[in-house]
C-alpha cells in the first residue's frame, strides 16, 4: 500500500517537473519570437525612415537645382560668355543634405561626361576602351564583348563570346543577354580584368537614357567617341577648357579647330553631328543618395536621374532603390 502510494507520488512529481519544463519551454520560445518580433519590426521601420529621408533628400535636392536655374545669371557681368548654374555640383554637394536630423550623402554626375554602355554603339564603346587602354586590339574584343553580353541573341561577334565561348574558357557566369544593370556587372565579360574594369569605370554608366556629351566637362576619352571628331578639334576642346574658358557654340568651335574649311560641306557635317550629339552644359544629372548612419547592414540607396527642361523645371526620369 505504502509503495503504490509512494509510486503515485513520484508520478506526480515527475508530471509536475515535466509541466514546469514544458511550460518554461513555451515560455522561452515565446521570448524569443517576441524579441524576433520586436527586431523585425525595428527593422521595418528603419527601412520606412530611410524610405522617407531619401525621398525628402531628392525632393529638396531637385528643389534645389530647379532655384538654380531659375534665380543663376545666363551671363557673366557685361560679357557673354555662358555660364552653367549645375557646374562642378558633386564638389558643391560634397558635404550632402541633412533630411530633420539625419545626414544623408549625396553624389552627383553630370551625365554628359560619361557614356551610357547600354546605349553606345560598338564603335563608340571601342574608341573610349582604346583612349582609356591604349590598346586598339583590346578595345575591338572588349566592345564586341560587351554588346555580345548586352543583347539578346546567342550569335557571338568574331570578337566577342556568347555563352559556348564561357564555358570553354572556364568561367562560371554566363553571358546575361540582357542590359547590364551594374557596372560591376562588367567583371564577368570574357576578356574584362580588374585592372581593365577599374581603369573603364569613370567614363561608363548603366543609368540614363540621354547620351548626349557635354562638351565643356566630358573628358578625352568621352570626347574621342563623338563622330567627326579629329584631333585638331579635340586639342581646341581641350585647348580652351585648360584656358579657363568655356564653349559657347560648335559652330564656333568648329571653325576655330580648322577642323574643316569654314563653310564648307564637310565643316557643316560635323557641325551638324556635333550638335544633335552634345550639349555645352549639364543637362541630365545622376544623383545617388544613401543614410549616413545607418543601423546595421547596409546603408539605405537611391538613385535618380534629374533632368534640366527647357522651361526651367526639374524632373525625375529615374529612380532605382
Amino acid at each position: 500500500m505504502t509503495t503504490a502510494r509512494s509510486n503515485r507520488r513520484g508520478v506526480a512529481l515527475l508530471g509536475a517537473l515535466w509541466l514546469v519544463a514544458m511550460i518554461a519551454s513555451v515560455s522561452a520560445q515565446f521570448a524569443v519570437s517576441v524579441r524576433e518580433r520586436r527586431a523585425l519590426g525595428l527593422v521595418a521601420a528603419d527601412g520606412a525612415r530611410d524610405h522617407a529621408v531619401l525621398t525628402g533628400a531628392l525632393a529638396t535636392l531637385q528643389a534645389q537645382l530647379e532655384t538654380e536655374l531659375r534665380v543663376s545669371p545666363r551671363l557673366v557681368r557685361g560679357a557673354s560668355l555662358l555660364i552653367d548654374p549645375w557646374r562642378d555640383l558633386d564638389a558643391r554637394f560634397a558635404d550632402g543634405l541633412v533630411v530633420g536630423d539625419v545626414p544623408v550623402s549625396v553624389r552627383a554626375l553630370d551625365l554628359g561626361t560619361v557614356r551610357n554602355v547600354n546605349l553606345a554603339s560598338e564603335l563608340e564603346l571601342q574608341l573610349l576602351i582604346a583612349a582609356v587602354l591604349r590598346d586598339a586590339q583590346v578595345a575591338r574584343a572588349l566592345a564586341q564583348a560587351i554588346l555580345d553580353w548586352r543583347d539578346a541573341d546567342t550569335l557571338p561577334r568574331a570578337l566577342g563570346g556568347e555563352a559556348e565561348a564561357y564555358a570553354a574558357a572556364g568561367l562560371l557566369v554566363m553571358p546575361s543577354n540582357a542590359y547590364v544593370q551594374s557596372i560591376d556587372d562588367l567583371r564577368h565579360v570574357i576578356g574584362m580584368t580588374p585592372e581593365r574594369l577599374e581603369a573603364l569605370r569613370p567614363y561608363l554608366t548603366t543609368i540614363g537614357t540621354v547620351s548626349r556629351v557635354n562638351l565643356n566637362a566630358a573628358p578625352e576619352p568621352v570626347l574621342r567617341t563623338l563622330p567627326g571628331m579629329t584631333e585638331a578639334l579635340l586639342a581646341q576642346i581641350l585647348a580652351l577648357r585648360a584656358g579657363g574658358r568655356r564653349i559657347e557654340s560648335v559652330p564656333a568651335l568648329v571653325a576655330a579647330s580648322g577642323a574643316a574649311p569654314r563653310g564648307s560641306a564637310a565643316s557643316d557635317g560635323v557641325t551638324r553631328r556635333l550638335t544633335e550629339l552634345t550639349t555645352l552644359e549639364a543637362r541630365d544629372v545622376l544623383v545617388e543618395l544613401s543614410v549616413r548612419d545607418p543601423f546595421p547592414g547596409p546603408p539605405a540607396r537611391l538613385t535618380a536621374v534629374l533632368q534640366r527642361v527647357d522651361d526651367g523645371s526639374v524632373r525625375v526620369v529615374e529612380r532605382r532603390w
